[in-house]
């Protein structure tokens, strides 16, 4: 069974260099790369502050958006997989990224996960879900972590 590797895109600059990093391993070792998109619905939690009549708008809008984020994301993998000439393979989920991703690797067991960050400052950990470091807690895989320079 070929090496196989997990990596979590989600669109941001951050999440390049992971590509970058799973594409480059993917070719040397070789290995599986499967990129994971999370939507997040933390925005739809929201819609019961608006008001009645804008709700359903409201929801829907988000929903374009996010998937809006989830196909770009997916063609900029595609795009970046096909020029280095790997092919790889896409998931997309919805939820909770933190859940979902545990849940992902609880089904297909990897064996490496390759996430993207960003360095952060005290204040921005405190604000900061900061979904890498909570990864590392609990992934039960060894992790890649290609943090992004500011």
């Amino acid at each position: 069974m070929p090496f196989r590797i997990l990596v979590c895109i989600d669109g941001e600059p951050h999440s390049k260099g992971a590509i970058q990093w799973a594409i480059q391993l993917g070719l040397s070792l070789p290995a599986g790369v499967t990129a994971l998109h999370v939507i997040d619905p933390y925005l739809k939690k929201f819609y019961n502050e608006l008001y009645s009549q804008g709700r359903k708008r409201y929801l829907e809008y988000v929903d374009e958006r996010l998937q809006e984020g989830a196909d770009k994301t997916h063609s900029e993998f595609t795009r970046m997989c096909q020029a280095a000439g790997l092919e790889a393979g896409f998931k997309l989920r919805h939820g909770e990224p933190l859940r979902e991703i545990l849940d992902e690797l609880r089904q297909t067991s990897p064996d490496l996960l390759i996430v993207g960050g960003k360095s952060l400052n005290a204040w921005g950990r405190f604000r900061s879900r900061n979904l890498p470091l909570r990864l590392q807690k609990k992934a039960g895989v060894p992790i890649l972590t290609h943090i992004a320079k500011q």
